[in-house]
């Protein structure tokens, strides 16, 4: 009878052994395939809005233990301002409960989203996170911990082909531009002649890892299932700007390293066809800029600038001054240096003393005046800045191509009758986030989850100050970033 017993407590203990073991299960690699963006018109990032005390129950966290990053993840944008959260099509090895629920559950959080061209998104600064971890049961909650633990140091970065979702992991040695050289929180246009889209192929410059300090220019080609990389020049080469050519060419700024490892000062213009990689040098006398993707040459007669149009032929392994289109009215090439080597307007705007800047490329003409009213020093995102009026009940577009602001008077109707917003939790001020076009505030709904009341500058719903909302819960969403994918 003593024996039997024994046994049977035996048996028990191996049974809980073998159920702890299965529940958390092997996980042996996790790897993300897919974003699934179909029937997406509008990407958010976001993060969830956040309520004191959860009624579900939450592992206590053990002291020293690092609390895991949630925020910038990402969500469709429906007509209505609802937001539903973005799944991903994921690859796992292993067993039990613990892969699955990585499959079922693992999200992205991201810095910020660039798209490069119309068919390819750039997803900076990638952490792995899972939803409300802190809720799991020991032992899936240490397995999915530590494959989080593992790919959360903001050095993720993926590349999403837009027609399909397909997601690749972008690494430096890839291409992928080194992080001093893009501002995650600055607008679309910084990384022109850094990351360029021609021909359906991303050409990078990276200076990754690179000693001495250089540029090298890669290649990433479609090839479906994975993207093909090519290093584009010669390790005694740098470059340092991208300048597209809808003839299928662009051109490059050259820099050679010298017997002593350093890099030429002053660098020689050249083109680059594509696809073959050819580089064919450039009249070192002139500079060359890209408008529309459109290569011309700047160069001077007489101490006055003057603009030429650029003839390409790789079979010919020509790329020389075209006909002169123009000398550049009311400037000197001083005035100049701060023209945009690549622009994809009609005009480029700076500003410089106090002085607003505006070269228009319809004229080839240079102007300059003082700020207009409302205008800012600082803070223009694809040469618009808004501000907001004292009074919030207005904000102005300060336009540096225009010579006035334009006021919008803003209609807070939606606001003001939506019962689920607690009017005396909504912050003071407005922020205006660019890359969301639109004004932010923040506020607490009435179940006590924090959320996001946006006002767009832009489209028709311009000046409508809306809440935004998740799309299976009265939670709030807290807006950082959104992305028309239209």
């Amino acid at each position: 009878m003593k024996r039997n017993l024994l046994f049977a407590l035996a048996a028990i203990v191996v049974a809980i052994g073998m159920s702890s073991c299965e529940g958390g299960g092997n996980v042996n690699g996790v790897k993300f395939r897919k974003m699934n963006l179909n029937g997406v018109n509008t990407l958010a990032l976001a993060s969830r809005g956040q309520k004191a005390g959860k009624n579900a129950p939450a592992r206590m966290r053990a002291a020293g233990e690092d609390e895991l990053v949630e925020d910038g993840m990402a969500y469709s944008v429906s007509g209505d301002g609802t937001l539903v959260e973005i799944t991903y099509a994921i690859d796992v090895g292993g067993s039990g409960d613990a892969k699955n629920l990585i499959k079922a559950n693992l999200r992205l959080s991201m810095q910020y989203v660039y798209s490069i061209g119309d068919e390819w998104l750039w997803l900076y600064g990638c952490n792995y996170v899972y939803p409300d971890l802190d809720e799991l049961p020991e032992p899936a909650y240490s397995k999915i911990k530590e494959v989080i633990a593992e790919h959360s140091d903001y050095h993720n970065n993926f590349l999403v082909r837009r027609k399909d979702g397909a997601l690749f992991e972008w690494d430096g040695s890839q291409g992928r531009p080194f992080y001093g050289n893009v501002k995650w929180d600055a607008d679309q246009t910084d990384i022109y002649g850094i990351v360029e889209a021609i021909n359906g192929e991303i050409y990078a410059n990276s200076d990754y890892h690179s000693m001495p300090i250089h540029n090298t220019l890669y290649r990433l080609k479609d090839e479906g299932d994975q993207l093909a990389v090519t290093t584009m020049h010669s390790d005694k080469l740098t470059t340092d700007v991208i300048m597209p050519d809808k003839r299928g060419a662009f051109g490059l700024n050259l820099f050679y390293q010298d017997e002593y490892g350093d890099y030429t000062g002053n660098g020689i213009p050249g083109v680059m066809f594509v696809p073959s990689g050819k580089i064919i040098g450039f009249d070192e006398n002139y500079r060359l800029i890209s408008v529309d993707e459109t290569l011309y040459a700047l160069g001077q007669i007489e101490g006055k600038p003057v603009v030429y149009s650029v003839a390409l032929s790789e079979a010919e392994s020509k790329a020389v001054l075209g006909e002169k289109i123009a000398e550049i009215s009311g400037a000197s090439m001083y005035d100049l240096e701060n023209l945009p080597g690549v622009s994809r307007n009609s005009k480029a705007t700076w500003m410089l003393g106090g002085q607003k800047f505006v070269f228009d490329f319809n004229n080839w003409s240079l102007s300059s005046s003082p700020l207009p009213t409302y205008y800012p020093d600082e803070g223009y995102y694809q040469g618009i800045a808004y501000v907001m009026s004292g009074d919030q009940q207005s904000f102005y577009i300060c336009d540096l191509s225009k010579s006035e602001a334009e006021q919008v008077v803003i209609d807070y109707t939606e606001l003001n009758s939506d019962a689920s917003i607690v009017k005396s939790t909504i912050s003071a001020n407005w922020q205006y986030v660019p890359r969301a076009q639109a004004f932010r505030k923040s506020a607490l709904t009435i179940d006590g989850y924090e959320t996001t009341i946006i006002l767009p500058v832009s489209g028709e719903d311009k000046g409508k100050a809306r809440v935004y909302k998740a799309g299976d819960t009265t939670a709030g969403q807290v807006i950082s970033v959104m992305v028309r994918l239209n």
